[in-house]
């Protein structure tokens, strides 16, 4: 599991970003020196001076004229309907919906990460602070499990298709190869502790939290320590609004409650979606993210909660959508799936991972 950054140095690893109808890319913090920039997907170091510009100090990447990185116009990213081929085609490139009536650019496969960047820099200062949910307290058998030298700790993960891990390098079988952010929590617990871990990841495509009550056999066999619940951006289109989704995941605890007493719950509120769509605008993913920090509060020591919303939320006061966006509509590219399991790490192993002060 790569980190997002060394506090103590203030490195960078593997910040994505995209020139998307711009001529620069915003860094998350003032950089006092570039690295690298690259493109791991097509494996190219790109050339300061040739290629892009860095001025000591600044937050952002200037793309140079005669630059080989890819620049993305407004009409590309937004094709017109006589070239748009709509999901759910197999060759889709194109989803409808957005809030000014036009089309919006959808990939399934690498296209975003083939024109996109990662940059590693040292930081000027790394000023990330986000307000979560207090934890501490919380999941007590699973975070002693964590202290005992060779414990085994199963852990069963229930989501949509980001937990399945769409859009992850790794899921498409494309460089770099990057795991999704469950494999990437599972990594970093490794890492954070001297234990094994089983992840049984049940994350489907397409699912939303009603999926797991229509087929509770895919969960309630698995007797894990730890049940990570990590639905939402299904939910979005779904009748019932929030007050259904709550119903649903409180559903799901207590039918595996009833045959594994013993485990411990991990609930994550959603990444947020396209912004200039009317099915992913930010409003509707905050009522969700809304609901489920309530619902969370009032559970037991045995349940905690992953704010993944606030944690995406705070990327992207500095950064673009389309500098995390997978498929250009709901799912991480690589930079986003490590953000998100940091998230996850951030309340399972609090002392290894970036969204504090170490």
């Amino acid at each position: 599991m790569r980190k997002l950054w060394n506090r103590q140095t203030n490195e960078v690893f593997g910040e994505s970003g995209m020139f998307a109808d711009k001529d620069y890319v915003q860094l998350m913090f003032p950089a006092r020196k570039i690295r690298r920039v690259c493109c791991p997907a097509l494996n190219i170091e790109y050339v300061e001076g040739k290629d892009w510009r860095h001025e000591p100090g600044s937050c952002r990447i200037v793309r140079t004229a005669e630059s080989a990185i890819p620049f993305w116009s407004d009409a590309a990213l937004h094709p017109p309907d006589a070239e748009s081929r709509y999901y759910p085609d197999p060759a889709a490139n194109a989803v409808g919906g957005g809030l000014d009536g036009r089309n919006l650019r959808f990939d399934a496969g690498d296209l975003f990460a083939r024109n996109q960047i990662e940059i590693d820099y040292q930081a000027e200062s790394i000023d990330y602070a986000v307000k979560l949910p207090e934890q501490t307290g919380r999941l007590p058998r699973f975070r002693e499990r964590l202290k005992r030298p060779g414990a085994a700790c199963r852990i069963s993960w229930l989501g949509d298709s980001i937990s399945e891990g769409y859009n992850a390098s790794g899921y498409l079988h494309k460089p770099p190869f990057q795991p999704a952010f469950a494999e990437l929590s599972a990594e970093g617990l490794r890492e954070a502790a001297d234990v094994k871990i089983e992840l049984l990841n049940r994350g489907l495509n397409g699912a939303d939290s009603s999926y797991p009550l229509s087929r509770p056999e895919i969960f309630r066999g698995d007797h894990p320590d730890l049940l990570v619940i990590a639905f939402g951006m299904n939910d979005l289109l779904c009748d019932g609004g929030t007050a259904k989704y709550l119903d649903n995941i409180a559903e799901i605890i207590r039918l595996n409650r009833e045959v594994s007493p013993e485990t411990e719950y991990l609930l994550a509120t959603p990444m947020t979606g396209n912004p200039m769509r009317n099915s992913t605008k930010l409003e509707l993913t905050a009522a969700f993210a809304r609901s489920l920090r309530g619902f969370a509060a009032e559970c037991p020591a045995d349940t905690a909660l992953a704010d993944l919303t606030a944690v995406w939320c705070k990327f992207l006061e500095r950064k673009n959508f389309f500098d995390l966006t997978g498929n250009g509509v709901n799912h991480p590219n690589d930079c986003g799936h490590r953000i998100l399991a940091s998230g996850i790490l951030n309340v399972l192993a609090p002392d290894f991972f970036p969204f504090h002060e170490p």
